[in-house]
């Protein structure tokens, strides 16, 4: 019978199945129809094995579901399925290292993209500034580590946000030249001319002292010449300067 122990039903067994099936023959009493042989007794052993066979086959067909969907059910994603990690958190690794993380990279690029976006001097829907992304100006210890990411992503952020309404993205005039030969032929490229009217470009400083390592990130928005679009400074105006500062030991 069922044992509830503990508040719970303990799993049905082939014993228990037997019980409870004959518990419903007891309980049905009911006698054979004209000219049908008599059936054996409950407790007779025939009868007891035909049971045994029903309850088994019963508990099979209970019990096969839930190993199959055991089987087939895929564990939940927590993040760390292949070696995945949250971008956003520190790996134990690089915890004693001081050098710049994807942790670094999430947060400043958002920060940026905010401040970006909240500038109604920058963004303009009726003639939104046209934007090429230059490059990153490695001043560190370590000035061929690429560090591009950290513009990249920034326009991704922009790009991908309600701010894309009052800013316009171009890629580069070499990006360009590139692709025009690949998909066209040499020569191709030949009389292109950018249409970008500022520079998107972020300066990186490193200052290490008494085993701690200090990063600057200067991000800067440049007017390139006499602007078609945004707001329209000037050559060479900074039109929008702000910093990501980060410090590990």
């Amino acid at each position: 019978m069922p044992d509830y122990r503990g508040g719970q039903a303990a799993p049905a067994t082939a014993a228990t199945i037997v019980d409870i099936l004959l518990l419903l023959e007891e309980s049905r009493g009911l006698p054979c129809q004209s000219g049908e042989a008599s059936k054996p007794s409950i407790g007779h052993p025939s009868r007891k094995g035909t049971l045994v066979k029903t309850a088994a086959i019963a508990l099979i067909g209970l019990t096969l579901p839930i190993l199959v969907a055991c089987q087939t059910t895929a564990p939940p994603n927590r993040g760390h399925a292949g070696n995945r990690m949250d971008p956003s958190r520190d790996a134990t690794s690089e915890v004693h290292t001081g050098a710049l993380r994807s942790t670094d990279l999430i947060t400043a690029t958002d920060r940026m993209a905010q401040d970006i976006a909240s500038r109604l001097d920058v963004t303009n829907r009726d003639s939104p500034p046209r934007i090429v992304v230059g490059r990153i100006e490695n001043r560190t210890s370590m000035p061929h580590q690429n560090y591009q990411v950290f513009l990249t992503r920034l326009r991704a952020q922009l790009m991908s946000s309600g701010s894309r309404n009052g800013l316009e993205f171009v890629r580069d005039r070499r990006f360009m030249e590139q692709q025009r030969e690949r998909e066209f032929g040499e020569g191709a490229s030949d009389g292109y001319r950018s249409r970008a009217d500022y520079v998107l470009t972020c300066e990186m400083w490193e200052m290490p002292s008494g085993g701690t390592w200090y990063y600057l990130l200067d991000y800067q928005l440049v007017q390139l010449r006499d602007a078609e679009t945004g707001p329209n400074l000037g050559a060479g105006a900074i039109v929008w300067e702000n910093k990501y500062e980060v410090k590990f030991r």
